[in-house]
């Protein structure tokens, strides 16, 4: 049976998007708003999940995503967006954008090959390009799309005992029972109740459920802003385009994992095309990776990368504090020599792995076998004369015996520890009559007058180093393997 992620896959290949969605957004390229110099992002799925921490850009972008569409014919109490809206210049913010600023929009076309693009850019104290977008409806909902109305004051709560009930509008059973799935409260009944108080009108969300009735005044923030979320996605018309603003606030994991399989059954049966921003995990693992994304700022501009893992995402956001990738080997010396390879190979994977020690050979693979069975990305990488089964998360080191004998073995090291050192590895080594590998780095640390730690430092980065071509590729096949482990 086909799943809805999988329909909204087919639904949106390049030959099938413009039939079901019309001229939607294909890539954005940002020039000279608020610190975004040159970002191109391109568009792989109907629902793009920003991520990355505060500061980043997220919000700039899709504030400008939502400026991509004229106002329909047809759109009767319609308001469009523009890039003023959301960039006013003033005396508290007098340069929020280059005088240069501008952002490309390619939308799709009924000729899949051939894409239209349109340069919204400012000409003096004007923006010009609007003229030439496509028409569609955009909504923006940000995090006033729902402010309760105890804290705003609104009259459903200020006019109190002389407030006046006019026309009910009910909501859709199948509205209902999404808000519930998403909520995990079993509603009997959700409407939206008009009410007013002198001259001014107002409508106010009422849920039934058991057996008593409440309006949104007694609802808790998360409730009542799906409420009015969902009452939009369901309401507009199809082929929207809509910017969600971290759609998880105020949500618990259960309903953030829900709300995501919402956004995609409803891309399925309305054929919108959703821009979020979003700091959570949870919704992130329920979108496929071609709808994810981590908007980072380096010291060579801000940067976007594609298909960003759940595991990446915490990472990320918690500056390396939360690593959901699990590594186990054998010993100290093994973890030192994994961690220096991560380093020079991948950083951004190293804010990524907990290695941890786990004992011989067996113990090594006996625990990553046992933490994948019970859900846990986790491998193991063993010495390399032990060899590898990279199928089962397998892995071994290059070299064809312990990271220590291969370490001060090999030619340059010893070279190093002679000349940084004064030390012969192979004379004290017969000197010392060393059998166990595991003492060579202290007898050597304490031929050197200096304390264990440095002697295997500098040794495993000039081993590293000298067989670099060997540890990428070892670093290469476990970022892999990960990857697709976590789809």
């Amino acid at each position: 049976m086909t799943t809805s992620v999988e329909k909204l896959a087919q639904q949106f290949t390049e030959k099938n998007r413009y039939a079901n969605f019309g001229p939607c957004l294909r890539k954005i390229v940002v020039h000279g708003f608020r610190g975004l110099q040159e970002l191109h992002v391109h568009v792989e799925h109907p629902i793009t999940a920003i991520s990355g921490i505060n500061g980043a850009g997220k919000s700039t972008l899709v504030q400008l995503v939502s400026c991509a569409y004229r106002k329909p014919t047809t759109a009767v109490d319609y308001k469009r967006q523009y890039v003023k809206n959301f960039f006013p210049v003033s005396p508290a913010d007098p340069t929020p954008i280059l005088t240069d600023a501008r952002i490309t929009y390619s939308y799709e076309t009924d000729d899949y090959r051939r894409h239209q693009e349109v340069t919204v850019s400012r000409v003096n104290s004007a923006w010009s390009g609007y003229k030439r977008q496509p028409e569609r409806y955009c909504y923006y909902i940000g995090f006033t799309v729902y402010i309760p109305k105890v804290e705003r004051r609104d009259l459903s709560v200020y006019g109190g005992a002389s407030l006046k009930m006019n026309e009910r509008r009910e909501l859709d059973p199948f509205i209902v029972s999404q808000m519930a799935r998403i909520i995990g409260l079993d509603y009997q009944e959700v409407s939206f109740q008009g009410v007013s108080h002198k001259d001014k009108k107002s409508e106010i969300g009422i849920a039934s459920r058991l057996g008593s009735s409440y309006s949104e005044n007694n609802m808790g923030f998360g409730e009542g802003r799906v409420l009015y979320t969902i009452d939009l996605l369901e309401k507009s018309p199809e082929q929207s385009l809509f910017v969600l603003e971290e759609p998880e606030t105020s949500l618990h994991e259960s309903a953030q994992r829900e709300f995501a399989r919402y956004l995609i059954d409803v891309c399925v049966r309305r054929h919108h095309q959703i821009f979020l921003t979003t700091h959570s995990s949870v919704m992130l693992a329920e979108l496929p990776a071609s709808s994810r994304k981590l908007i980072m700022r380096t010291q060579d501009g801000v940067l976007v990368e594609d298909r960003i893992s759940a595991t990446q995402l915490r990472s990320a956001l918690s500056d390396g504090w939360v690593r959901d990738y699990i590594v186990f080997v054998e010993d100290e010396f093994a973890k030192c020599m994994l961690t220096e390879a991560i380093r020079v190979s991948d950083r951004q994977l190293l804010r990524q792995v907990a290695i941890h020690e786990a004992g011989d050979v067996d113990a090594v693979r006996k625990a990553a076998i046992l933490l994948r069975k019970v859900g846990k990305l986790a491998i193991a990488v063993r010495d390399g004369d032990i060899g590898d089964s990279i199928s089962e998360g397998i892995f071994s080191f290059p070299g064809c015996s312990a990271p220590e004998k291969v370490v001060f073995s090999h030619s340059d090291v010893k070279a190093l520890l002679k000349q940084k050192y004064d030390l012969d590895v192979d004379w004290l080594m017969r000197k010392n009559n060393i059998e166990d590998h595991h003492q060579i780095t202290a007898m050597l640390a304490h031929e050197a007058d200096t304390v264990l730690e440095v002697v295997r430092t500098v040794s495993i980065e000039c081993y590293v180093s000298a067989n670099l071509t060997e540890f990428k590729n070892l670093i290469r096949q476990i970022s892999n393997f990960f990857q697709r482990a976590q789809g």
